[in-house]
């Protein structure tokens, strides 16, 4: 078992030195981004979420991302999910409309299970993309892996590192659209609200980019849970 947990570890880690040198050159980005899930029922919750992405640190205007979404829960630790998503892409000369708009049907899986302290979500998505006049479709697999520090699992007050590998592929005859590769330290303050900061590096067109990244997730129960 502690083989297992090593070679996870190493695949996702690994990735980071191969980033690192070329992101920084292309400077520094940041995204600001908000999650929430709203439990209704036993089996059924709510997804949203906003993204405000800048292609630096002065924060100017990148992207606009807004997403939603219904999960069904087949069971505790696997989740089904359909939802929309809308995405304003701005140019990097600063223009105050955005020069792309993007309407995004989604479908995706969420399978959770743990190696003892290591937390691990898997997902894999697909895309029904309206870009502008374009339309392309997408699909993408991320794995995830939460590792509390100062407790034996993600419970209130819990200091913890997060780590993620996505990668992205278009179903076209040049399939590859980019790799994402994430890592943070974060804050469970308690079952409903964490705090994340981290940097993720974004493999995209031959260049790879540095964005410095903060997350809030706060969650609702309204099933009493």
């Amino acid at each position: 078992m502690i083989n297992k947990k090593i070679l996870m570890l190493f695949l996702l880690i690994s990735a980071e030195p191969c980033y690192s040198q070329s992101a920084f050159r292309e400077g520094q980005g940041m995204w600001l981004m908000f999650f929430n899930r709203t439990q209704l029922t036993e089996k059924w919750s709510i997804h949203s979420e906003i993204q405000d992405r800048a292609y630096d640190l002065s924060h100017k205007n990148e992207q606009l991302l807004i997403r939603a979404g219904m999960n069904y829960h087949l069971k505790k630790n696997l989740w089904l999910t359909g939802g929309y998503g809308y995405i304003e892409s701005y140019s990097l000369a600063g223009d105050q409309l955005p020069t792309v708009s993007e309407h995004r049907v989604w479908q995706q899986g969420l399978y959770y299970h743990n190696l003892g302290r290591l937390f691990i979500e898997h997902r894999g998505r697909l895309e029904q993309r309206f870009v502008g006049d374009n339309y392309r479709d997408r699909v993408r697999y991320r794995l995830m892996i939460n590792i509390p520090l100062n407790k034996s699992s993600m419970q209130a007050n819990t200091v913890f590192i997060s780590t993620y590998n996505e990668i992205f592929y278009h179903l076209e005859k040049n399939p590859y659209d980019r790799n994402r590769f994430y890592t943070a330290v974060g804050y469970q303050f308690n079952k409903a609200v964490n705090l994340q900061t981290g940097w993720l590096a974004q493999d995209f067109n031959g260049k790879t980019k540095g964005y410095l990244q903060l997350a809030l997730f706060a969650n609702l129960f309204l099933d009493g849970s």
